[in-house]
């Protein structure tokens, strides 16, 4: 990939409100031709590929495919391919690889061969009825939410939570929404719409496209639904009749060994490259694509990370808004380097790439504080882009020396906080329909759906004022965030405890303790909420103003 230094500035040009190109989207051809590698690169590389004997290739824009047997691959790149074995799930991959050191210009990466997905799905864990009620403050009594939100989460409390009211959007205005699932996760349309019939909502279908080789299974039986079920109910919810698309994505790709995932048979990162990279090929996508996974970043190779970071990126310049829950494992959960040595607070990928929109969590409605089990921090390996640093250096203001300094060992400072947005994840729970029955769920998992619908909407009233799509929302939401967002000023997240707060489980002997290791909710930004959750009302106002 050529130009790859020119991404971020096209980027913040194009879409920082107030510019003079704001909205003046790249077409699919436009950012193939500016970011495909030179001649000069396509042509050194497939000449050493041609002299190692690889007769099978073919130049997909960026990225070369070839095939070989393990045993030429292993020649090629001097890795170690391998077949592990699960749960009768075998995968092939290599943990390691070297190149030429006259290619180290021309090549950012070598994805390694996947085949089938991880044993088992990320998925919200299912959480019993909450009876208590938080005490409120005086503002509260006054709401003009149900009672009945107090105790869980329907699609009408969300259109009151986040202001949305009776806002009817057209389905013939071109807004439309996607959402990724992988690790053999898929949505069940019996579910769906069950829920749709639950909740009066008419019946709306939802289309699916398949990458890679994954598994659409329909057998509840199966329970491979937890999260897309989440993701699709979610949507429809807030954003009926607007169209939506799931993308299932097979494989797994490369990890980085920790102590929540020690072998590569434990791998449950997701196939992000092959899924980034099949949507970069597609003329006509959604114009908001919504993600209900993340990975520890240093569970992710650096190159693999960097690299899908940037095809994130090139989808921004097609004026697509992509989002990304930021996790479940607060402050972190193992909370250990690779080196299973050093003690460190866990970023998540792809959360904390800067060219996304990554959503946090929050509990109660009424007012909203911040969840405990809210991933957010900073990145080890993306910088601190530049529309944070106003907001950064002014939390940091907020944080004491004596913090500073004890916190120090463990994060950094000067990486790209995250989250940036957040949304209701849990107590009180959403109602949704896993195998034919009610049950309740959430997370960040649930808030980054609903972002999704919520901008679907956006995008929905902009079209039919004659605009364009939203899509990279941050240098909007650093701009502009205090005035159309809630911010979130209570509460805190919670880890490196010993504890998982994603599932509520002890993590293994040996992860990584930082007493009182938390993120506290302030005014403004912080990294645990971001700059708080979305006021459609208000959001509305703005975005059709420029």
């Amino acid at each position: 990939m050529q130009n790859v230094d020119q991404l971020e500035s096209k980027l913040l040009d194009l879409s920082t409100p107030g510019g003079e190109n704001y909205g003046q989207w790249l077409s699919h051809d436009e950012v193939k031709s500016t970011f495909s590698p030179s001649k000069e690169a396509v042509s050194s590389v497939t000449k050493w590929l041609k002299s190692n004997g690889v007769k099978h290739y073919k130049v997909n824009g960026a990225f070369i495919d070839f095939a070989l047997d393990v045993a030429g691959a292993n020649s090629l790149l001097g890795g170690d391919y391998q077949y592990y074995v699960k749960d009768g799930q075998t995968k092939l991959r290599t943990l390691s690889y070297s190149i030429p050191n006259s290619l180290a210009e021309h090549i950012q990466y070598v994805d390694p061969s996947t085949n089938f997905g991880a044993t088992s799905a990320f998925t919200p864990v299912p959480r019993p009825s909450r009876t208590t009620v938080t005490k409120r403050n005086d503002a509260a009594s006054k709401s003009s939410i149900d009672a009945s939100c107090q105790t869980s989460i329907t699609p009408s409390c969300l259109k009151q939570l986040y202001n949305v009211g009776d806002y009817a959007p057209d389905v013939e205005s071109g807004s439309s929404i996607g959402f990724s699932s992988f690790l053999n996760q898929s949505a069940l349309f019996s579910d769906v719409f069950q829920f749709e019939d639950k909740f009066g909502i008419p019946k709306q279908n939802f289309t699916k496209v398949l990458i890679n080789n994954p598994i659409n299974d329909q057998n509840p039986a199966s329970k491979n639904y937890g999260e897309a079920n989440l993701d699709a109910e979610n949507i429809v919810g807030i954003a009926h009749p607007l169209p939506f698309t799931e993308y299932l994505t097979g494989g797994a790709p490369p990890f980085v060994p920790n102590i929540d995932q020690p072998t590569a048979a434990d791998n449950q990162n997701e196939p992000y490259l092959p899924y980034f990279r099949y949507l970069l090929t597609q003329k006509d996508l959604p114009a908001v694509i919504s993600t209900s996974y993340g990975d520890e970043e240093d569970g992710v190779p650096r190159e693999y990370a960097t690299l899908t970071c940037n095809l994130i990126g090139l989808l921004g310049l097609r004026g697509i808004t992509v989002i990304f829950s930021s996790g479940d494992l607060g402050v972190g959960a193992g909370c250990l380097a690779p080196d299973y040595k050093t003690v460190e607070f866990n970023a998540i990928f792809p959360a904390t790439c800067p060219y996304l929109t990554s959503v946090g969590g929050t509990v109660d409605v009424t007012p909203e504080i911040a969840w405990d089990g809210s991933s957010g921090g900073f990145s080890k390996y993306f910088a601190r882009p530049s529309y944070q640093n106003h907001a950064v250096k002014t939390y940091m203001k907020t944080v004491s020396d004596k913090t500073k300094k004890y916190y120090a060992p463990y994060t950094n400072w000067n990486g790209r906080g995250f989250p940036d947005v957040s949304g209701h994840s849990v107590s009180p729970d959403y109602e949704v329909i896993y195998a034919g029955k009610q049950a309740r769920s959430g997370g960040t998992s649930a808030a980054a759906p609903v972002w999704a619908g919520i901008v679907g909407l956006l995008n929905d009233a902009r079209f039919r004022a004659g605009k364009g799509s939203l899509g990279w929302l941050n240098p909007l939401i650093y701009k502009y965030g205090p005035k159309v967002l809630t911010d979130i000023t209570g509460g805190y997240s919670i880890g490196c405890d010993g504890n998982n707060t994603q599932t509520g489980q002890p993590e293994p002997a040996g992860s990584g303790l930082v007493p009182g290791a938390r993120w506290n909710a302030t005014i403004g930004w912080d990294p645990v909420t971001g700059y708080g959750s979305p006021d459609f009302g208000k959001l509305k106002d703005l975005v059709l103003s420029f």
